[in-house]
């Protein structure tokens, strides 16, 4: 167990921490919930992890978004946020995948490797399009 992980193991026990290093995570969306619920995950010691999203941070971001400041607008999410979960966790299997989820890729990316699939897309149709396919994937 690493040492940045000792007060989590506290909580989770170390087969709990053996566990979250094993769990295998999709978040698709990284705004005002993807971006906090990503950054949770890896903190609690999650070690396989993938992250979706197609956006640049826009300057209307920064009252609510954890990869929105000043100085990176302009700037994919995945980038910002994925550099972050790494500095969180160096030994993090991050897969970091930019593009806004089609119907087509939701069920070529939604397979039955993930553990969870977090939805925190804020627009409908693809947000359907993630729900069906996580009901769909392979047990």
């Amino acid at each position: 167990m690493a040492v940045w992980q000792e007060r989590a193991e506290l909580l989770f026990k170390p087969e709990g921490i053996e566990v979250l290093k094993k769990a295998n995570v999709l978040i698709v969306g990284l705004g005002g919930v993807g971006s906090f619920a990503a950054e949770f995950i890896v903190r609690a010691g999650v070690g396989n992890l993938t992250i979706v999203d197609g956006d640049t941070v826009d300057v209307t971001n920064v009252n609510r978004q954890l990869p929105a400041l000043h100085s990176t607008v302009g700037q994919p999410k995945v980038d910002i946020v994925g550099d972050r979960l790494m500095d969180i966790n160096p030994e993090l299997n991050l897969t970091r995948i930019q593009e806004f989820l089609s119907p087509e890729r939701a069920f070529e990316i939604v397979t039955k490797d993930f553990d969870y699939v977090l939805d925190c897309i804020d627009s409908i149709t693809p947000k359907l399009n993630l729900i069906v396919a996580a009901k769909k994937k392979p047990k």
